[in-house]
């Protein structure tokens, strides 16, 4: 445990899974975030976020809303073309704490995958803001996909984060209810209640209270083992498994979409960095796309068209499969 996870902390990868984590959180939350504010009807009853000391005028100000959505945005294109580094990245991270913030002192409920989401983007903020020089650097010299300037601690931090999100829900279940949570009577209330009319694994867990009893089980094992993910590197892909296994029968028993948890668990459960640098296979990858897919572009020098090519290709191309001249 100690030596490979050590190894793996103070090691740098090429920056594929930071950059895809990034690209695949702020173009979901971009396309996908609410437009507008949930209505607010009735009294505020407990605080929902830090951010619940403001006044309530501010919390329920669409116009406040707005202007956050919208900084989200720009921000976030910035961040994802790697301008204005670092203060792009943190300017898009508080903007999407505050817009979900919002979302949440709205609401009746708490949509958990934008918690998990905004810690990640933090995480990866902070990579961007210590590494800032090397990752324009990488840029300017045309180098971003083969450079190592994804720092290890990045990654550990980012699975440490995801893995104790999960285990402490397993905590909070014993905490509140002990170890009679797991009792398969509430499972199978909660499947009459909010269960998917058409779900196939549903009529198995109303028909037989033992069976509810072992899923719920599985969920509070599955999510408790989260955290020995970070330090035992062979268990990773088994949990990983589990893990994914558990929203998709969350899916399929009521319909909720965990979507951005499952994507943050595949992509740092399994060991995409490691495979890349011991198989080659992103290389290979490249050799490939440049042989099968090369593509030429001349323009004028020094034309526009040029300097656009210029800025998106280094750091857009991930494949290096586009070759630019000027003439």
């Amino acid at each position: 445990m100690g030596t490979e996870f050590r190894a793996e902390l103070t090691s740098n990868f090429k920056p594929h899974v930071g950059q895809f984590v990034i690209w695949g959180l702020l173009l979901h939350e971009m396309v996908l975030m609410r437009v507008n504010l949930p209505r607010w009807e009735g009294l505020r009853n407990t605080p929902a976020t830090v951010f619940s000391f403001l006044p309530v005028e501010i919390l329920i100000s669409p116009l406040v809303f707005h202007f956050f959505r919208w900084l989200f945005v720009v921000a976030g294109i910035l961040w994802i073309l790697q301008l204005r580094l670092p203060i792009s990245s943190w300017v898009c991270v508080f903007a999407y704490t505050i817009t979900s913030a919002m979302v949440f002192e709205n609401s009746t409920q708490i949509e958990h995958t934008k918690n998990l989401a905004n810690i990640v983007l933090f995480v990866q903020a902070m990579w961007y803001h210590f590494h800032a020089g090397d990752i324009r650097t990488a840029v300017a010299r045309n180098s971003l996909w083969i450079s190592r300037i994804y720092p290890g601690w990045t990654y550990c931090l980012s699975l440490f984060c995801i893995s104790i999100y999960h285990s402490n829900a397993a905590l909070a279940k014993v905490l509140e209810s002990g170890l009679r949570w797991p009792n398969g009577l509430s499972l199978q209330l909660w499947i009459d209640l909010m269960g998917r009319e058409h779900s196939l694994a549903n009529p198995l867990i109303l028909a037989d209270r033992g069976t509810a009893a072992l899923m719920q089980w599985v969920v509070l094992v599955v999510e408790a083992s989260a955290i020995l993910g970070v330090f035992f590197t062979r268990l990773r892909v088994p949990i990983g498994v589990a893990l994914l296994g558990l929203y998709i029968g969350i899916a399929e028993s009521f319909g909720y979409s965990f979507l951005l948890n499952a994507f943050l668990v595949a992509a740092f459960f399994f060991p995409w960095s490691g495979i890349m640098d011991r198989s080659g296979i992103m290389d290979q990858a490249c050799d490939v796309a440049k042989r099968r897919f090369k593509v030429s572009i001349t323009v004028a020098r020094g034309s526009r068209l040029e300097r656009i090519l210029g800025f998106v290709l280094p750091r857009l191309d991930v494949f290096r499969m586009i070759k630019l001249s000027s003439q």
